[in-house]
C-alpha cells in the first residue's frame, strides 16, 4: 500500500491556503500604499528643504526657475514625479498622474509655493490632505517663511 494524502486531507490544504491567502494579500496592497504616501510625503520635505537650501546659498535666476530646476534640485524620482514649466506633479508612467493629481508644487512670483489641492479623492491624496491642510508659501528672495 503506498503512503499518500487523502482527497480530504488536499481540501482541508487547499481551504487553509485560501484562508491565508484571503488575509495575506489586501495586507500587501495596504502595505504598498503606505509606502508609496511615505516616500511622496519624504519627497515634499526633500523638495521644500533644498529648494529654501540653494536659494539662500546661491544666486539663482528667479526668471528662469521651473519644473526641471526642482527636480535637479532635489534629485526627484523620475518614476514618481514630473517637470512642469511651473513646478512639478506626481508622475505615472511618464506623464501627470491624474488619480493622484493633488499636489502642487509650482514657483509664482518669487515664491515656492506648496498646497495639496484640486481633487482629492483618491486614498495618497486624502493621506496627505489631512497632514497638509494649509498651503505653504516660501519666500526665495529673502529669509521669511508664510504659512
Amino acid at each position: 500500500m503506498r503512503q499518500a494524502f487523502s482527497m480530504i486531507e488536499m481540501v482541508f490544504v487547499i481551504v487553509i491556503i485560501g484562508i491565508i491567502a484571503a488575509i495575506a494579500i489586501p495586507k500587501l496592497s495596504i502595505t504598498r500604499g503606505d509606502a508609496q504616501y511615505v516616500a511622496v510625503q519624504s519627497d515634499i520635505q526633500t523638495i521644500l528643504s533644498a529648494i529654501q537650501t540653494k536659494a539662500l546659498t546661491e544666486d539663482i535666476d528667479f526668471a528662469t526657475l521651473n519644473g526641471d530646476f526642482i527636480f535637479e534640485t532635489a534629485g526627484l524620482n523620475p518614476t514618481r514625479w514630473i517637470a512642469t514649466p511651473t513646478g512639478v506633479r506626481l508622475a505615472k508612467n511618464g506623464a501627470i498622474d491624474t488619480a493622484n493629481d493633488c499636489v502642487r508644487i509650482d514657483f509664482a512670483n518669487d515664491m515656492l509655493e506648496f498646497s495639496i489641492g484640486g481633487v482629492v479623492t483618491s486614498a495618497l491624496c486624502k493621506k496627505l490632505a489631512k497632514i497638509y491642510t494649509k498651503k505653504v508659501s516660501i519666500p526665495l528672495n529673502n529669509g521669511s517663511i508664510n504659512f
